[in-house]
């Protein structure tokens, strides 16, 4: 009987938060003793792991209605553990009723191998975290010296250092000004190691890319790309090129993309596309409406060329799209108060649905804007579903993974005012 009830607890404990686990030890030896249990941490975290990669979601004060917390989506279908903490409301100060200031709103700001880069406030930011929404774990960067005077769309990029068997040895920060500032690259670093911040600027040549347009789409190998056009076209182009930029190495170089099915004016259509990493490390891929249709290209290795190129993996024409998904379709038009014939023109316009990012972990899920409500598109059944009703921008749409094992933030050197890591994660590190 005893054997019975004890499976009945740790299945309730599977299901647990990390944080509620340590104070569970801390009130009960029974519940201490099963947590301890060697196959107890294989069990968790294999029983969480297919429900840790999705997309966090955030938006802009005006589009809060909610407040200002994020929120997470895994793929359609599957459930999001209540291990995580999408909102990430154990961040310090963080406010939950009531009118929030600009300046006090946290916002995500990278992703990477299972933790986040966040920061307090939309411009002039001062105060940024590296955190873990599976554990909990928080750790405050030094207050930035010299924020931005004035807001430059800088993007803030994370990536870290391991010692080749799971454990983050070190992680760096860098924040990047956009490439609309350029030729002058403006940086500011900050590493674990040093525990400082430093700046340094430099003069760039030409990159012959120009209309560099925002958003920015950032990978979790942090790296940023910005979409442009090739110079010299004049008015009417096809051309379109991304600026990539890997903060790790501290690299720069220019990719063309698939050209345009047609030649366009700046302004005759929407910018509708989204440029990502494949799970896996599979390279790029590249997603985007254009002349009608719904277009989804690979950069992969051509074999007899000798070099990569840009492969067509999946079309689907909007208008098949829109009829064959009905209720998507039937929820832009109550959203709008578009009829027939407003939707036909919007899929003229390629600016009926909109393509925000990929999913990190299934490789045939893209995630579309409809009607102001973020939805999921099967490659292969072609179908859309409709997952959340707040609206987001593809710059405010960040992949997740975290891997099936616990990710510890490493401590941050020559910072005696940071405490060390919190003992939650002790019984989970077998």
């Amino acid at each position: 009987m005893d054997l019975l009830c004890d499976y009945v607890v740790e299945e309730i404990l599977l299901r647990l938060p990390l944080k509620y686990l340590h104070r569970l030890r801390a009130v009960s030896r029974r519940h201490n003793a099963l947590i301890l249990n060697p196959g107890f941490a294989t069990r968790y975290w294999r029983s969480h792991g297919p429900h840790l990669s999705g997309v966090f979601l955030q938006s802009e004060r005006l589009l809060r209605p909610w407040g200002s917390r994020p929120t997470f989506l895994a793929a359609p279908g599957r459930r999001t553990s209540s291990v995580l903490a999408p909102d990430l409301g154990f961040l310090p100060k963080m406010q939950s009723d009531g009118f929030v200031p600009d300046e006090d709103m946290v916002f995500i700001v990278h992703s990477a191998c299972g933790l986040l880069l966040c920061c307090r406030g939309r411009e002039r930011q001062t105060q940024y975290y590296v955190c873990n929404p599976v554990t909990w774990q928080c750790v405050a960067l030094p207050e930035l010296p010299c924020p931005h005077q004035e807001h430059q769309w800088h993007s803030g990029l994370l990536t870290l250092a391991g010692d080749g068997y799971g454990n983050i040895t070190s992680f760096q920060v860098v924040l990047v000004n956009h490439p609309s500032r350029w030729p002058r690259k403006h940086l500011k670093v900050f590493s674990s190691e040093t525990g400082e911040w430093r700046q340094h600027e430099s003069q760039l040549p030409s990159l012959d890319v120009q209309q560099v347009h925002y958003p920015r789409f950032l990978g979790q190998s942090g790296t940023a790309y910005w979409i442009g056009t090739g110079t010299g076209i004049g008015l009417l182009h096809r051309d379109e090129r991304a600026i990539v930029y890997n903060s790790f190495y501290d690299t720069i170089n220019v990719i063309l993309l698939p050209a345009r099915n047609r030649a366009t004016k700046d302004g005759d259509e929407v910018h509708n596309r989204c440029l990502g990493e494949r799970c896996g490390g599979g390279g790029l891929r590249y997603a985007r409406f254009d002349d009608s249709a719904f277009e989804v290209w690979d950069l992969l290795w051509d074999v007899q060329a000798g070099r990569t190129c840009w492969m067509l993996v999946h079309r689907v024409d909007v208008m098949e799209l829109a009829e064959k998904n009905e209720e998507a379709t039937s929820f832009y038009m109550r959203e709008w108060g578009v009829n027939r014939e407003g939707v036909t023109n919007l899929v003229k316009r390629n600016d009926l649905f909109h393509v925000l990012g990929l999913h990190p972990t299934e490789d045939g899920i893209v995630y579309f804007d409809v009607g102001r409500s973020v939805a999921a598109y099967s490659m292969a059944r072609r179908e859309i579903t409709l997952q959340s009703p707040r609206q987001c921008y593809s710059s405010d749409l960040f992949p997740y993974v975290h891997p099936p094992y616990p990710v510890l933030i490493p401590e941050i050197k020559n910072n005696p005012k940071l405490a060390p890591p919190s003992e939650l994660l002790e019984s989970l590190l077998i």
